[in-house]
């Protein structure tokens, strides 16, 4: 398991931290900076793999916080029209659970500088709740969870996608912790939604998205590690964003 928040936060932000080439020592706002279109970082992996743990900390690296974050798992289907046991029995590992036409309509916003709602999704009861959360054109975005990797549409805005790999025995583990305490689950419940649906969706559609990632970490590497190669791994695609910008441009001129 990954280090402790305050532990991770100074191995992170420390001395010596690395940055990448655009983050300047004054923390900018991003309606400072001048206007150009995020770089999307995508992040995927099984369940239980460490997505958001890497994104959140790879944002603080970046220097642009939490609210460049975009869970894929905000953007699960409603179905008010279902009872809350079919509902709960749905299949959550499957790309058809995901509206990917919404999450591919506000990527579409975003990279064209332009703000989103995205929805916010209450796991206790399978619902989309009526409250929305804001996102704004950052200077850098990071979009994770299970399937980001696995659609053409979303995978091809990536500006740098990563792939995060995880034993079974440690992702099983990570998610009954995080069902108990977040999710009103019981260990029994997470141990059958676990062989029913996630596993196989796992071996279905998640790993075989893994060929399409420019990197790909270890997910019980310490964290530190990750973030650095992660960083890295922005820094390398920068210059062949910034080349297909300045080939647009021309042929637009």
């Amino acid at each position: 398991m990954w280090a402790a928040r305050g532990a991770r936060r100074r191995a992170v932000h420390g001395r010596g931290r690395r940055r990448a080439p655009w983050v300047r020592s004054r923390r900018r706002s991003y309606t400072d900076a001048p206007m150009r279109r995020p770089h999307l970082i995508a992040i995927a992996g099984a369940s239980g793999a460490g997505k958001t743990t890497l994104a959140h900390h790879l944002a603080d690296a970046l220097e642009v916080g939490p609210a460049a974050v975009i869970p894929m798992d905000a953007y699960y289907r409603d179905h008010p029209e279902y009872d809350l046991a079919k509902r709960a029995a749905a299949n959550y590992d499957s790309p058809d659970s995901i509206d990917v036409t919404l999450l591919r309509r506000q990527l579409d916003l975003l990279r064209a500088g332009r703000p989103a709602e995205r929805p916010v999704y209450d796991f206790r009861t399978h619902r989309r709740t009526e409250a929305t959360i804001s996102l704004r054109p950052l200077p850098f975005l990071l979009l994770e969870g299970l399937l980001v990797l696995h659609w053409p549409a979303i995978r091809g805005m990536a500006d740098t996608r990563v792939y995060i790999e995880i034993d079974q025995a440690t992702a099983l583990a990570r998610r009954i912790a995080r069902d108990r305490r977040e999710r009103g689950r019981d260990e029994a419940s997470v141990h059958r939604q676990w062989r029913a649906t996630v596993w196989p969706g796992y071996l279905r559609w998640i790993a075989p998205s893994a060929r399409f990632a420019h990197m790909t970490v270890d997910g019980a590497a310490p964290l530190e590690a990750c973030v650095a190669a992660a960083i890295d791994q922005v820094r390398a695609s920068a210059p062949a964003t910034s080349a297909a910008r300045s080939r647009s441009k021309t042929r637009a001129n």
